[in-house]
């Protein structure tokens, strides 16, 4: 329910990274060595020749180090970095496609055979990944706006508003102030430190996004990586 959007969007992303890349390599071939050369550095930790449980194992590692750090992207507000991830992903593969093409292979069957077996599992776990880092981009920063302006409301002396964010739970922030008292007190906590509930909401986003990275990522990636290694060879 929370992700939904951002992983729409994180689809989105991964198709125009792929149109993106596939035609610039297209109409300018002499790009793709020195990019191939960038993709073949970043994946040189994965020992092609290695036995399948080993090379499944690597896969799994090299895939999920790459979300994790896809997630953890997000804490940094406003800045949604995880937007890249897709980008890039769609990118590369838009470069496979455009290499492909070149040698005269048919793209299509190739990517049937070599991309889709376990891309179909991992592409969902890579995009849930970045939907959750968005996620946790977008809250954070809400929940710093939220915090500035009751801080500004309450130096003003003004009774802070009555609706809140909504927490990764469900539930909703609120405060309401009945006596010049309780106000005065209030004034006083929000001109200080972050309230309980500000930090038990920016702790509920934090166990919310390492909850579906552990429960939904990693079992994806991880199935995918052992399909990548025992089933895909066989279908060259």
């Amino acid at each position: 329910a929370h992700y939904r959007r951002y992983f729409k969007i994180s689809a989105r992303l991964l198709a125009l990274g792929f149109i993106l890349g596939f035609v610039y390599f297209l109409v300018r071939p002499a790009q793709e060595t020195q990019a191939l050369a960038l993709v073949m550095r970043a994946l040189k930790d994965i020992p092609l020749d290695a036995p399948p449980l080993v090379l499944a194992l690597t896969i799994f590692y090299h895939n999920a180090f790459a979300s994790a750090l896809a997630v953890a992207a997000g804490i940094l507000p406003f800045l949604c970095l995880p937007v890249l991830d897709p980008l890039v992903n769609g990118a590369t593969l838009g470069l496979l496609a455009s290499i492909s093409k070149h040698q005269g292979l048919n793209v299509p069957l190739l990517f049937l055979k070599s991309v889709a077996p376990h891309g179909i599992i991992e592409l969902p776990a890579v995009l849930y990944a970045t939907s959750v880092g968005i996620y946790l981009s977008v809250s954070i920063a809400k929940r710093l706006l939220a915090a500035v302006r009751k801080n500004r409301v309450a130096m003003r002396g003004e009774p802070p508003a009555a609706p809140g964010l909504e927490a990764p739970g469900g539930a909703t922030e609120s405060r309401e102030e009945t006596g010049s008292g309780r106000k005065d007190a209030g004034t006083a906590k929000a001109v200080g430190d972050a309230s309980p509930e500000d930090l038990s909401s920016f702790v509920q986003c934090l166990a919310a996004a390492a909850r579906s990275f552990v429960l939904v990522v990693l079992p994806l990636l991880l199935i995918a990586a052992f399909i990548e290694a025992f089933v895909t060879p066989v279908l060259h």
